[in-house]
């Protein structure tokens, strides 16, 4: 308190010293009446090179101000305002300050009776003007020389520098996007450098990740003669920018004149090519159908449960070895055709396992037992059959009986029937576009059935000296993808690129399993996202982008003094709360970073705002081509009749393979239908 009192004793005696000097210069300006003793002191000081010009005054009471000011020491204010409180007084009060000199300079020689009037001018604009600046200038220390509030979401601390060049190879994927950074708007790119390393995109519904990143993957990919796998469960969003750029490309002769593009649709079949997931080649050991049943199983029950044995185990493993045993004995199977040709593995195909599995327990087990290397796996059934205990096979294998009869539909039958295409898209002889197209509507039936095609399809582009692939799967949680880990695992060596939308990892748990989405988001090395709104979600994301130093700043006020302290710590990079107000089109994202020569390695993280060519996209799409169709049934009638009649054979052949198979169990069931 000493201290602040002798500060203010001397504030106090300097702004004594700015009036005194204003005092005697308006005492040397003003033609007063003859003083007496004073006059010939007040001679002295006119002599004083100061006095010569009324300007030189000015200036030097300027001085003292501003040296008084810097002396201030006034408590500071949060609700400052530099406008009203500095610019606008100091403006008016210089104005009125150097005005009253110029009254001086300009007044008339001769002035009588009027004289004093500007006297009296002078001396009030004088006093006006220093008062004014005298405010003015202290209001200056009145000023928190901090950034308290000035950056209220903290968004300078949390910048930071980003890719702005592109860095392009011929598998990467490059997304033109806008930063902040130091203040500034910055054009920059995000180079998805290893696209193998697999790909999560995260985002709401409207967030824009189809937008920029979904439709940026196919448009790129296909320009760099990958074979495409894209999965529309929007049928035909997808497709048609997919289909577009086939055409566009083979034009270009930048892919083959030998790409095909295909579609799988089990809604409207004219537009699907005919696929059989469960050739006989696909199927070659035991081994390869119990990888197959697992698929199966594990789709119809999403992504299955996290528990760790028990019942329910045993009945789930019950359920993969009777499918195994199933699909086994149709790849197996010989005869002749229509032809009379001998064609092994004739009837191994999903409609005609489906109806062989909705024959009765005792047809279906005498036919399977006749394949001797078919007993072991079906050891558990064994006991049960013998004693006709078909309650006890009921509990076994009823789950999967009523789960996979829904996949038992005339299309499924129809479109799995027949084998018009290769699943091997990335065959260099024989490389293609496939679209897995799904609907809202009807997504829990065909999400089975379209998880069949994707789980063969991945086999077989999963293998070495193919081309390049590109496996894109948005709305991912609405496909079951069997062993998504163990591909993205072994895709970078393969050529095989993965994206996988979703919305939320809530949303991933429920279909997957909470161990599952745990694998998948562990696995994967490029993650993407735009808002997200699950606590979840955001807690994992805001711990994958890490934490960096951060400089905070406080301000304590108090009546004698203000103190700024100013510290660092480590802080979150990106926080959740950023993530789930990220609006439409702005992406945090960090990729994975290739091998690099160099002894700088960019840090490949990224908090921006996509910048699309919106023109160029505008002008695509309306050049865009009606997806073709493949087949035409003509009216719906005779569309379903073709249909049924479709189905019937199926059923017609099962019932002669029991016939030639098992014809006690065939006899019986004829006695009783109803029987198990």
């Amino acid at each position: 308190m000493d201290e602040t009192r002798e500060q203010q004793k001397l504030y106090s005696f300097m702004q004594g010293l700015v009036y005194f000097f204003l005092i005697l210069e308006i005492i040397m300006y003003c033609d007063l009446p003859p003083l007496g003793f004073f006059d010939d002191i007040l001679a002295r000081i006119r002599a004083i090179p100061i006095y010569n010009n009324i300007f030189f005054s000015k200036l030097l009471i300027l001085f003292l101000e501003i040296l008084v000011s810097i002396g201030s020491r006034p408590q500071k204010q949060l609700d400052f305002n530099p406008y009203t409180q500095v610019a606008l007084p100091l403006a008016t009060g210089i104005i009125f300050f150097f005005s009253s000199a110029l009254v001086i300079v300009f007044r008339p020689k001769d002035a009588t009776a009027w004289y004093n009037w500007i006297s009296i001018l002078y001396i009030i604009m004088s006093f006006i003007g220093t008062i004014l600046l005298n405010v003015g200038l202290d209001n200056i220390s009145k000023q928190i020389r901090s950034n308290m509030l000035r950056d209220r979401w903290n968004n300078d601390n949390e910048s930071f520098e980003q890719t702005s060049f592109i860095n392009e190879n011929p598998y990467s994927v490059n997304i033109p996007m806008r930063y902040y950074y130091k203040k500034k708007w910055h054009d920059g790119m995000i180079n998805i450098v290893n696209s193998f390393r697999g790909t999560l995109l995260i985002g709401t519904p409207g967030s824009g990740k189809s937008f920029s990143v979904v439709n940026s993957y196919i448009r790129q990919h296909s320009a760099k003669g990958f074979a495409l796998m894209v999965y529309d469960f929007k049928f035909p969003d997808l497709a048609n920018i997919a289909f577009y750029n086939f055409l566009m490309n083979k034009k270009k002769g930048i892919i083959p004149e030998s790409f095909e593009f295909n579609v799988i649709n089990f809604n409207d079949i004219e537009y699907s090519r005919r696929v059989n997931p469960l050739r006989p080649e696909y199927l070659q050991t035991l081994a390869d159908a119990i990888e197959t049943a697992t698929a199966v199983v594990e789709s119809l029950k999403k992504g299955g449960n996290d528990s760790g044995g028990g019942s329910d185990q045993f009945f789930s493993q019950s359920a993969i070895n009777f499918l195994a045993s199933c699909l086994f004995y149709f790849s197996k199977y010989t005869r002749k055709d229509d032809d009379g040709n001998m064609i092994h593995g004739i009837w191994s195909d999903l409609p005609h396992v489906l109806a062989f599995m909705n024959r009765s327990y005792q047809e279906i087990f005498d036919v399977l037992f006749k394949e001797r290397e078919l007993e072991s796996l079906l050891s558990p059934f064994r006991s049960a059959y013998n004693n006709s205990a078909f309650d006890q096979l009921e509990g076994q294998i009823g789950t999967l009986k009523i789960s996979i009869s829904r996949l038992a539909t005339k299309e499924s039958y129809w479109i799995f029937s027949g084998n018009d295409i290769s699943l091997y898209i990335s065959n260099p002889a024989s490389p293609s576009y496939l679209i897995i197209a799904n609907s809202p509507a009807t997504q829990d039936i065909n999400s089975a059935l379209n998880a069949l095609v994707l789980n063969r399809l991945v086999r077989l582009v999963n293998t070495k000296h193919n081309l390049p692939c590109s496996i894109i799967i948005d709305e991912m949680p609405t496909i079951y993808f069997h062993k998504i880990d163990n591909l993205i695992a072994t895709a970078r060596s393969n050529k095989v690129s993965v994206l996988m939308g979703i919305q939320e990892k809530a949303q991933l748990v429920q279909q997957y399993g909470k161990t599952g989405a745990d694998v998948i988001f562990s696995v994967v090395g490029n993650v993407i996202s735009g808002s997200a709104r699950s606590k979840d979600t955001l807690d994992w994301l805001q711990n994958f982008f890490g934490k960096v130093k951060q400089v905070k700043e406080g301000v304590s006020i108090a009546d004698s003094k203000t103190t700024i302290s100013i510290n660092e710590n480590m802080d979150y990079v990106i926080p959740g709360s950023k993530i789930a107000n990220l609006r439409t089109g702005e992406l945090v994202a960090q990729v994975a970073m290739d091998f690099s020569e160099g002894d700088d390695f960019p840090r490949y993280m990224y908090n921006c705002r996509t910048k699309m060519d919106m023109k160029k996209i505008k002008a695509e799409e309306k050049q865009y081509v009606k997806i073709p169709k493949v087949y035409t049934f003509g009216s719906i009638a005779e569309r379903e009749a073709f249909l049924a009649a479709n189905y019937n054979k199926i059923i017609q052949d099962i019932d002669l393979l029991i016939q030639e198979e098992a014809p006690e169990a065939y006899a019986k069931s004829k006695e009783n239908p109803n029987g198990k």
